[in-house]
Order: structure tokens, then C-alpha cells, then sequence
């Protein structure tokens, strides 16, 4: 089968999607359509973790898939995860394939994100409190998400970090569905090594507590790899695409 899936790019909290144009900007050069998104609870304090999932599914997902009927391969930052394992639900390219739809995610790869199995919260992920820079505003960004990233793009960085609507970190999860059969060989996790907002060790325990298998990858890079290292990781993209390509 010859596919050739778009790119979905998710910025995490704090984060807007012109961050991802340098990493977009290094996919379409080897020739893969991008499509970037943000979520709706950034800059809004009245929105919560329901509010991303339906604006995950409905504004992003199923117009891309259902309408547009596109392969894609969704690209996931930090806390982006934690909503989008709950819209993902039903979107798979192996569950459509069976109905006779076209269009589907082919593959998940999820960066130094959050695997929500049903009944977490964001802030029981965290340990049950938020750290030090966790306001609506992110305190220190520059330390804590640009610390690999060079100057003067982590200070114009910087200057886009958006508030946050604190709300997403109270809410239980939902059904999740990056773990069913329809994505085995077909999940990945990003390692960063450098991370200070989302530490190595809590990235692996994520993996571990989520119950199901993932191919794992390391970068060595802080939260933001699209910013400091976009060209290392569209060839990390690029080559993982084939491989979930070539699993169909």
C-alpha cells in the first residue's frame, strides 16, 4: 500500500503552533505535508481538558480524516497527549480500513508527553502538585522549555509562551486509545534527556505504567526538540513515518 500521510504537529500547554514552523518547514522538505495545532485551552482560563479533546476531535482530527480522508501521522508535545488520547478514539487507519473508510491515523508518536491511563489527572502525573514555574504564565520559560535552545530563538521563544488555563491539570481522564491493537508496532516515545519540564524519569515511568508496548527513541535535547534540534528530529519523523507506513 502507497501512502503518503500528513504530518500533524500538537504544541503542548504554555505553547502556540508557530512553534512548530521550523520543524514543519524541515518536513515538507522531504516532501511530507504538515498541519500544525495548538490547544484551546491555551490563553483560555475558562477551558478545561473536555474543551481540548473536542476541539482535538473536532476542529483537527475528523476534518482532516473524515472529511479530507487523509493519512496522517499525529505528532504530539507534552501535555498535547494527554487530551488527544481520548479524541484519537476510533480514527485509527486499521479501524477505518475494515469499515471501508478512507483516511486515518497511521501512527502516534508522542515527545516527552503524558500517557493517561483512565482515571489520571495532569496533576497526578505530576505527583500531586504543580512545580515552582506552573502559574497560569509560565515563570521561567527560557530555563525550563529553551535551555538547548540557541539565541536569539530562545528568547523570541520565550516572548510566545502563552498563560495556560490552570483547569486541565484537575479533571480525571476518560477511555484512552493510543493502547489498542490498531496502533501495536505503531505507537512511539520520544525520550528527551534534557528535559527540566518534564524530567527523564517521569517520561519513563509513563511508558512503564501505560501498559502497553512502544518503540522508544531518545533525543538529546530539552522539552523542545522542534526548536532546538528541527532538523535532527524531521529525520526522526521522516524515517518513523516509513515505518508505520510500511506496517499496512
Amino acid at each position: 500500500m502507497h501512502l503518503t500521510p500528513t504530518i500533524v504537529l500538537v504544541s503542548g500547554a504554555y505553547h502556540v503552533p508557530s512553534m512548530m514552523d521550523l520543524l514543519a518547514a524541515r518536513l515538507e522538505q522531504s516532501g511530507y505535508r504538515t498541519r500544525t495545532s495548538g490547544l484551546v485551552s491555551v490563553d483560555r482560563p475558562d477551558l478545561s481538558v473536555e474543551d481540548d479533546i473536542a476541539a482535538l476531535t473536532n476542529d483537527l482530527l475528523r476534518p482532516l480524516i473524515v472529511e479530507e480522508h487523509r493519512d496522517i501521522v499525529l505528532y504530539l508535545h507534552s501535555y498535547a497527549a494527554f487530551p488527544c488520547s481520548a479524541a484519537i478514539a476510533g480514527l485509527s487507519k486499521s479501524e477505518r480500513s475494515t469499515k471501508r473508510q478512507e483516511g486515518g491515523i497511521v501512527g502516534l508518536v508522542y515527545q516527552s508527553a503524558f500517557i493517561p491511563i483512565e482515571g489520571d489527572t495532569v496533576l497526578g502525573m505530576l505527583g500531586g502538585k504543580l512545580a515552582a514555574w506552573q502559574e497560569v504564565n509560565a515563570l521561567t520559560p527560557k530555563e525550563i522549555f529553551y535551555n538547548d535552545v540557541p539565541e536569539p530563538l530562545a528568547t523570541e521563544a520565550s516572548k510566545k509562551v502563552s498563560d495556560q488555563s490552570l483547569a486541565i491539570f484537575h479533571p480525571s481522564s476518560g477511555p484512552v486509545f493510543y493502547g489498542t491493537e490498531h496502533f501495536n508496532n505503531r505507537r512511539v516515545y520520544i525520550h528527551t534527556t534534557k528535559d527540566q519540564a518534564l524530567p527523564p524519569f517521569a517520561q519513563r515511568l509513563f511508558v512503564e505504567n501505560s501498559g502497553v508496548e512502544w518503540d522508544v527513541r531518545r533525543i538529546d535535547a530539552a522539552h523542545c526538540p522542534f526548536l532546538s534540534e528541527p532538523t535532527m528530529l524531521a529525520e526522526m519523523l521522516v524515517g518513523l513515518t516509513k515505518g508505520f507506513v510500511a506496517t499496512y
